[in-house]
């Protein structure tokens, strides 16, 4: 059964992939400003600030679960060793049993 892989992953893989190149920055001349080229700068300026937000609330919600997961898997792991002592003590109880009852016939 294929697994799906998660988002995260998805876009780690996607990071590895070569990207072209970015074109040089080049400052943009004063009399080219104009209400047009502001207003693209404030609505680039909010999309990279939203960008950011989201990629830090992305990273916040992984570190929680993987703190998560991390305590439970201490629970899990204690609760194994519980199991395998208990088990170990039954399977002593289980031989003295047959050993006592071997003697008897």
């Amino acid at each position: 059964m294929p697994v799906a892989a998660s988002p995260v992953i998805s876009r780690a893989l996607a990071s590895t992939l070569p990207r072209r190149p970015r074109s040089e920055k080049r400052p943009i001349p004063d009399e080219q400003k104009d209400d047009k080229y502001f207003e693209r700068r404030k609505r680039n300026n909010l999309a990279a600030k939203k960008s950011r937000d989201a990629r830090k609330a992305r990273e916040d919600e992984i570190a929680l679960r993987a703190c998560f997961l991390e305590k439970e898997n201490a629970v899990l792991r204690a609760q194994v060793n519980t199991l395998r002592e208990e088990a170990h003590s039954l399977r002593q109880m289980l031989v003295h049993k047959r050993h006592s009852e071997w003697g008897k016939t």
